[in-house]
């Protein structure tokens, strides 16, 4: 389990039980370094985390202990809910972490701690971060449907008779994963594209019903980082259902926790263009019916 550490109001990061550890041998963190994780009401010193051995050589005493945070983390909502503290998700450190330690730590973080992830997510810094995580997402998800094609081509032409095996492969082509893979590729710049526009949509509904406290930008991490939920498409037949609702379900908790607005209005500020876009389409057909109903009759 995450531990996360504090000094004197500075968050100093994530780790797990064994790197805390090793930071208390090496000098890295101290006995007074505040800690919290899932399940704890408050900040507690390391010391009195009974899981771990401080060093007495590194113990400080009482009076060098640093201010906790003004408000303390509670197990429902965020770990740092101190102005200042938004130092996540784990992408943001990338150049730290590396690439694909970040990668894989910020799914875990959003997709099984998303009120932790997006009560800690940095909502300012530019765009070039969530940019790049969404333009990841998408380049891992179109080499692996490429991947697949190839494996279902493979099998169909395992499949087909020997007389008919030439055909198959005309019909389906050895160059076709090639070919799906270059579409997807220059389909990224338009999909990238697309995502300002469906976070600009979402933050304009989120304004209408008065539930945001933040600017465009934090609404576009939130999308981004939700983005997280695409590796679940990677599963076959599941999927993409599998990510579309887990993707939705993350997008609604960080919006409600990043703008401090109820899961109502971001639910309703995502679903409403939706079913404005499904109430005009349905309209239009009626009346495409109903002319040609009409013209049908005076014929």
């Amino acid at each position: 389990m995450k531990i996360w550490i504090n000094r004197a109001g500075q968050n100093l990061g994530t780790f797990t039980q064994e790197e805390v550890q090793r930071g208390l041998t090496q000098g890295q963190f101290v006995a007074t370094d505040l800690g919290w994780q899932e399940g704890m009401e408050t900040w507690k010193p390391l010391s009195e985390f009974p899981n771990l051995q401080i060093p007495p050589a590194r113990e400080s005493p009482p009076s060098a202990s640093p201010p906790a945070p003004s408000t303390a983390p509670a197990i429902q909502t965020s770990l740092a809910t101190v102005e200042g503290q938004e130092d996540g998700p784990a992408w943001e450190q990338r150049q730290t972490l590396g690439l694909g330690k970040a990668l894989i730590e910020t799914w875990k973080e959003v997709l099984l701690h998303p009120g932790i992830a997006f009560s800690r997510m940095k909502t300012r810094g530019g765009f070039a971060s969530p940019l790049l995580f969404i333009a990841v997402m998408l380049i891992i998800w179109g080499v692996f449907a490429s991947v697949y094609q190839l494996i279902s081509q493979s099998f169909l032409s395992a499949a087909a008779s020997s007389r008919t095996d030439a055909s198959t492969m005309a019909a389906f082509g050895v160059g076709t994963p090639t070919l799906t893979l270059i579409m997807i590729v220059f389909s990224v710049p338009l999909m990238l594209a697309l995502t300002f526009v469906s976070a600009g949509i979402t933050h304009f509904c989120l304004m209408l019903l008065k539930g945001t406290s933040k600017s465009y930008e934090a609404t576009y991490r939130v999308i981004a980082y939700s983005h997280s939920a695409w590796i679940f498409s990677l599963i076959p037949c599941v999927g993409g259902i599998l990510s579309g609702i887990w993707a939705l379900v993350c997008t609604i908790i960080g919006l409600s926790r990043v703008h401090r607005t109820e899961g109502w209005r971001a639910t309703v500020a995502l679903l409403l263009p939706g079913f404005v876009c499904l109430f005009l389409s349905t309209g239009l057909v009626v009346l495409i019916m109903i002319y040609s109903a009409h013209n049908a009759n005076n014929g």
